[in-house]
C-alpha cells in the first residue's frame, strides 16, 4: 500500500491501495477558497497550497481588530482552521469535502503586525481523518512571530453543492 502523505501530487490519481482517488487540481482547491463568503469578506487570500500544506494570509483592516486594534482572535482561528482544511482537502478525492470535528487553538504572542499568515500541515490522514497542525504567525516591521498553534481534526465528509445562495 503507497503511503499517500508522502507527496501525493495535486490533481493526479494516487493509488492507495485498492482504490484510486482522483483529488483536486490547484485550480479547484483556489476556487473552492474564493466560494467561501468568510475569507474574502474579512480579506483572507489562499497564498500557498500544496499537498499537505496550505498557507492564508490576512492584510491588517481594522475592521477585523478587536478593541485594542490587534488583530482579533476569532480572525486567528479562523485563518488557523481554514488553512488545515484546505491543507486536508488536497488529500481528498474530489467527492468530498473538508469538516473540522476538533480545534484547538493556543494563543502565544499579541497579533499587532501588518498581516497574518497562517500555515497548516497535515500530520497524520487517512480515509476519513486528517490531523493537522497550523501556525499563526504575524508579520511587523519584516519580522515573523510565532502568535498562535492550532491543532485542527478534520473529517473527509460527502461533498455538498457549493453554490452560493
Amino acid at each position: 500500500m503507497k503511503n499517500i502523505l508522502r507527496n501525493p501530487p495535486i490533481g493526479r490519481l494516487e493509488n492507495i491501495g485498492f482504490k484510486t482517488l482522483e483529488v483536486r487540481t490547484e485550480k479547484e482547491l483556489r476556487a473552492s477558497f474564493l466560494n467561501q463568503p468568510l475569507m474574502p469578506y474579512i480579506g483572507a487570500k489562499l497564498s500557498a497550497i500544496s499537498p499537505r500544506k496550505a498557507c492564508i494570509e490576512v492584510a491588517y483592516e481594522r475592521s477585523i481588530t478587536q478593541q485594542h486594534g490587534l488583530f482579533h482572535g476569532g480572525i486567528s482561528g479562523a485563518i488557523a482552521d481554514n488553512a488545515a482544511g484546505f491543507a486536508a482537502m488536497t488529500l481528498m478525492g474530489k467527492d468530498k469535502e473538508p469538516l473540522t470535528i476538533e480545534f484547538k487553538i493556543n494563543f502565544l504572542n499579541i497579533a499587532d503586525g501588518e498581516r497574518l499568515i497562517a500555515e497548516a500541515e497535515i500530520l497524520q490522514g487517512g480515509r476519513s481523518i486528517f490531523h493537522g497542525e497550523s501556525k499563526v504567525y504575524t508579520i511587523k516591521n519584516e519580522n515573523r512571530i510565532l502568535t498562535a498553534s492550532a491543532l485542527v481534526t478534520i473529517k473527509a465528509t460527502s461533498k455538498v453543492s457549493e453554490t452560493l445562495f
